[in-house]
């Protein structure tokens, strides 16, 4: 009796030992110094689905430039390799800015490849700029520092949110919540609503659990929903990895947007 008592107290325990939460207050600023810098992989894939697949990365280096009198970060980032695979309604096509640097030369695309690689390769090692407040929010949409250039600022506008994120100006907490509204950078007329809560606090690292809600396009797409992780560094607030996933509404399956370091 008093043994199986003993076991059960032992597993009972463990049990909320192993479940027990963090009860640190961690500072929500951001503390990056200046010389900075990163590259972090943005990668998008789909899985199961009836039209077939697509995955693409790109990566991309950050620099911190400068920490002005106020406060705010000054960043210059630049994607530095695009690589693109797909598997749609039969017809494949697999790009990788990196090879075809190595080989010089674009003769073994198809069609289809080097319109792609065209379409991609002019925003390569072109140099942009943004600025957050030091709680990672964006008060200075990037904008590309080569203004001759004629590119599509959207494009680079979806790899401003890091090397950090948007956090509220109370202390972070296990349980704390918070919501940040934006717009999709390609389509600004598409809202996207992002709730944030802390899950836990490590000595090295924040686990925050995120739930992201787009609104639909008018007949083409309804409202849909992702949900995933984030893991940030306690003492400067840099994004080590994190992903969302949702569901595909045409063809099935599902969708799945992760940020990773190299």
């Amino acid at each position: 009796m008093k043994k199986s008592f003993l076991i059960c107290l032992i597993m009972v325990s463990f049990l909320v030992g192993c479940t027990s939460k963090s009860t640190d207050k961690v500072s929500s600023t951001i503390n990056f110094e200046k010389g900075f810098t990163q590259t972090l992989v943005f990668g998008t894939n789909t899985s199961a689905s009836k039209m077939g697949f697509f995955e693409d990365k790109n990566e991309v280096q950050f620099r911190l430039d400068e920490i002005t009198s106020d406060s705010s970060f000054v960043f210059t980032g630049k994607v530095t390799r695009m690589q693109y695979k797909s598997d749609m309604f039969g017809e494949k096509e697999n790009v990788d800015t990196e090879i075809v640097k190595a080989l010089n030369n674009t003769n073994k695309m198809s069609a289809t490849e080097l319109e792609v690689y065209n379409d991609i390769k002019q925003y390569l090692d072109k140099e942009y700029t943004f600025t957050l407040d030091k709680y990672g929010t964006m008060i200075k949409s990037a904008e590309f520092k080569d203004q001759s250039l004629f590119l599509d600022a959207s494009i680079i506008k979806g790899f401003s949110i890091v090397p950090t994120m948007s956090f509220p100006k109370e202390d972070l907490a296990v349980g704390v919540t918070w919501d940040y509204n934006t717009t999709n950078p390609l389509m600004e007329s598409q809202k996207i609503k992002f709730s944030y809560t802390v899950d836990d606090i490590t000595n090295d690292k924040i686990f925050i659990d995120v739930q992201m809600e787009m609104d639909g396009i008018g007949g083409v797409l309804s409202k849909n929903k992702a949900e995933g992780r984030y893991e940030i560094d306690r003492k400067t607030k840099r994004f080590i990895k994190g992903s969302r996933t949702m569901k595909m509404q045409t063809g099935g399956g599902k969708a799945t947007y992760s940020i990773t370091e190299k």
